[in-house]
């Protein structure tokens, strides 16, 4: 069986433009890959069978994006081959760093290409929107600018740096927030592609504080602390600039008193799937 990795993202910015008529929600975002991964292994077969090397107790099967994934390129491609499929799960789930889609782009990329079905990446893409709006950039693998639902990526460059992860240990439903009355939906468009700190905006805060209020207080307890933390996605997790070993110390303090995980992660501009994975997967 071979493993491959698949890495979490962070939003550097998040702004809601407008809601559709459709429902969804037009937005402008960066994303940017980092150094954290689950592991999922994959050993194909002929007969056309499914088997999985781990159990669904935490999430069902029709909820798995990993099998609705290979369900979807199965039925795409017409394919008669099968999977054995291995998850080692370091990511938390429902903290706003793509676990999830992450998955399931793994599972289109790497099914691609050990079922020989040679498929490009932008019909991947295609497949992959229809099981979650961040299922793209995963695919795409580069750091981008991502406009629409999330598809419409534009590779940018932002500086790779080093950050602190800070999981709560909260579980945020994402569909509560884009459904939220709360939420910001009229933030202007912004014309230029590229990211600073001072765009460093996430539109969802307010609809996260309403319904999560938790967040808000966490928010304001790192801030005390001068750390400049932001909420990727919709929540939970947050993360700041690596701080100076005095801050470090107060910030451990803190997180060992409030039961938070804290982990290191470098932000990085290529996905780890392309560049740290046991055969070649091409990266357009």
């Amino acid at each position: 069986m071979l493993y491959f990795p698949s890495p979490a993202k962070i939003n550097r910015m998040l702004r809601i433009i407008r809601q559709e008529a459709n429902g969804y929600h037009y937005l402008q975002t960066v994303f940017q890959f980092t150094n954290l991964y689950d592991e999922i292994g994959f050993q194909v077969n002929d007969t056309g069978e499914i088997h999985f090397d781990y159990d669904h107790e935490l999430f069902p099967l029709e909820e798995d994006l990993i099998y609705r994934a290979l369900i979807a390129l199965q039925e795409y491609s017409q394919i008669e081959k099968g999977v054995t499929i291995d998850l080692i799960k370091h990511l938390p789930m429902g903290a706003g760093i793509g676990g999830g889609s992450s998955n399931a782009a793994t599972t289109l990329v790497v099914l691609n290409q050990l079922w020989e079905l040679y498929l490009t990446t932008e019909e991947l893409i295609q497949i992959g929107k229809k099981l979650g709006a961040d299922v793209p950039i995963f695919i795409y693998g580069k750091s981008a600018w991502a406009e629409g639902i999330g598809e419409q990526l534009t590779p940018i460059e932002p500086p790779e740096s080093d950050f602190i992860l800070i999981n709560p240990g909260i579980h945020i439903s994402t569909q509560e927030i884009f459904e939220s009355p709360h939420l910001i939906r009229n933030s202007p468009l912004f014309t230029e592609q590229y990211f600073t700190e001072e765009r460093a905006i996430n539109d969802c805060l307010p609809a996260i504080f309403a319904h999560y209020p938790v967040m808000q207080t966490i928010m304001t307890k790192l801030e005390a602390l001068e750390l400049s933390p932001y909420i990727t996605g919709t929540g939970a997790c947050l993360f700041i600039p690596k701080p100076t070993d005095e801050k470090w110390e107060s910030l451990q303090s803190l997180a060992q008193k409030e039961q938070w995980q804290l982990q290191p992660f470098k932000s990085l501009n290529r996905s780890m799937l392309y560049t740290d994975s046991p055969i070649e997967l091409p990266l357009d």
